[in-house]
């Protein structure tokens, strides 16, 4: 079941039952060595599963926020980096990143910077 639970993403996979399975203890720990990497701030959030059978599920979860400015330039940017804006800042949910992608981020949101 697990090898029928990714999702098959530009360059690898995601595996779904781990961002939902994964504790917020850990998602944390990525989020705040992500935050130490650019200078952010760590956030409590919730990340939500999305549609389909899971459509109001919310896990609780830990962002990094930054600079709402590098919105636009994240997006655009390669890799895409993509969060959610909420009260002037830019919230990178660590949630959906693995631990290999904190330092791709953090190198993005360093170049946005540039």
């Amino acid at each position: 079941m697990q090898r029928d639970c990714r999702l098959r993403r530009g360059r690898g996979f995601v595996n779904l039952l781990r961002m939902l399975r994964e504790p917020p203890e850990r998602v944390r720990e990525r989020a705040q060595r992500l935050a130490d990497l650019v200078g952010g701030e760590v956030e409590e959030t919730v990340a939500r599963a999305g549609g389909g059978a899971l459509p109001l599920a919310e896990l609780p979860s830990y962002a990094c926020a930054v600079e709402e400015v590098l919105t636009a330039l994240l997006r655009l940017g390669e890799p895409p980096v993509v969060g959610i804006v909420r009260d002037g800042r830019l919230l990178l949910d660590c949630r959906t990143m693995t631990d290999s992608e904190v330092d791709e981020a953090a190198a993005a949101v360093a170049a946005a910077r540039s």
